[in-house]
């Protein structure tokens, strides 16, 4: 990353924005600092982006979308140590896990493309999922 580029602030203001229930906001901020990223950072913030869009799709009542984003998210992280840019990525996982699932065991013809977005989605925005940051990256 260049010198001037304030990678920090992004990856901060990505994670407000994410715990904040921004998610679509979040992943504009963050896809900031994933096109310039390499290797396994790359990985990880796309994998954050995606699970930024999964919560989105979640909102929007796309059940397809929230199927069809998971299912490329999670491999983004395989590669990658338990706690990586101060984020436990296990945790996260596991938290994402409890909102994704109970779309993802809806019944097939929930998931028929002819259907549109806004359907109804056995999720509460209590259950958002948040993240901790175990150490600031930056410090």
């Amino acid at each position: 990353m260049s010198d001037d580029f304030d990678e920090a602030a992004i990856f901060h203001e990505g994670l407000r924005l994410f715990n904040e229930a921004d998610w679509f906001e979040a992943h504009e901020v963050w896809e900031d600092i994933w096109v310039m990223a390499t290797g396994p950072l790359k990985l990880f913030y796309q994998g954050l982006i995606q699970c930024a869009v999964v919560m989105e799709h979640i909102r929007r009542g796309n059940p397809r979308g929230v199927r069809a984003v998971w299912a490329t998210a999670v491999p983004k992280f395989d590669s990658l140590p338990t706690v990586y840019q101060g984020i436990h990525i296990p945790h996260l996982l596991e938290k994402m896990k409890q909102v994704v699932t109970p779309i993802l065991e809806l019944p097939d013809s929930r998931f028929d493309p002819a259907l549109p977005r806004g359907q109804e989605m056995p999720y509460s925005p209590n259950d958002a999922p948040t993240i901790t940051l175990e150490y600031d990256p930056f410090e």
